[in-house]
């Protein structure tokens, strides 16, 4: 067995997660344990097994890495936005003949597709 993920499994049994030979149990191997083991897991930091107090998040960055937009940005994406409101109003009131001319070209393409098939 490789040392790497038995070590693994040896230290979740430790700390008490699985109660069982965990490693054995894949291998087919008699169980070297049954519970906890009864010799330490030598080199492994030490389990935190406390729930957290409050349970939030809590940036660390200061609130002034929030990206702010400058004044003169402000005002150029407004006038962008003006003017493109304007054109789309122009846009709309030319809406009902432009209607009208799709209604003619559908209607066109599919009487030269029938006429070009038969």
């Amino acid at each position: 067995m490789l040392p790497n993920w038995t070590t693994s499994v040896d230290m979740l049994a430790d700390a008490g997660i699985i109660d069982f030979d965990a490693s054995a149990y894949i291998m087919g191997a008699p169980a070297r344990f049954v519970g906890r083991p009864q010799y330490p897991i030598y080199n492994i930091p030490p389990i935190a097994l406390k729930p957290p107090v409050k349970d939030e998040y809590r940036s660390t960055l200061p609130d002034n890495t929030i990206v702010k937009n400058p004044l003169w940005k402000k005002i150029l994406f407004g006038a962008i936005l003006t003017v493109a409101g304007v054109l789309g109003i122009a846009k709309l009131h030319n809406a009902p003949q432009m209607f009208k001319n799709i209604k003619v070209k559908v209607s066109d393409f599919f009487k030269n597709l029938f006429k070009k098939s038969s």
